[in-house]
C-alpha cells in the first residue's frame, strides 16, 4: 500500500506508507497522533488554557495550526486503515443452486 498523505494539501505528498505497511502499524500511528492531539488541546481550555490565552496571537495561531495538521493526518490515517482493511478483506463467494 503506497498511499501518500497530503495534509494540509501541499504540492506533493509529505510522506508515503511503506509498501509492506500493515493495519497494526497504521493503527499505532493513528493512536499516537490522537494522543498527541488530545494533549495539545488539553492545554487550550480550563485552567491550563490560561497559559495558552497569554500567548501572543502568532503563537496561538501556530499552536492551533499544529493541532489542525495532526487532525488532518489522523483523518487520512483513518481512511488509509479503512482502505487497507477493504483491500485485505476476504472475498465472500455465494453458492448458486
Amino acid at each position: 500500500m503506497n498511499a501518500p498523505l497530503a495534509f494540509p494539501a501541499p504540492a506533493s505528498p509529505v510522506y508515503q506508507f511503506a509498501d509492506n505497511v500493515d493495519t497494526l502499524a497504521l493503527t499505532d500511528q493513528l493512536t499516537a497522533r490522537q494522543a498527541q492531539l488530545q494533549a495539545l488541546l488539553a492545554m487550550t481550555h480550563g485552567n491550563a488554557g490560561d497559559t495558552f490565552r497569554r500567548m501572543n496571537a502568532d503563537q496561538q495561531e501556530h499552536y492551533l495550526w499544529a493541532c489542525a495538521m495532526i487532525a488532518d493526518e489522523a483523518r487520512e490515517l483513518t481512511n488509509a486503515i479503512r482502505m487497507h482493511r477493504q483491500a485485505n478483506m476476504p472475498v465472500c463467494q455465494t453458492q448458486g443452486d
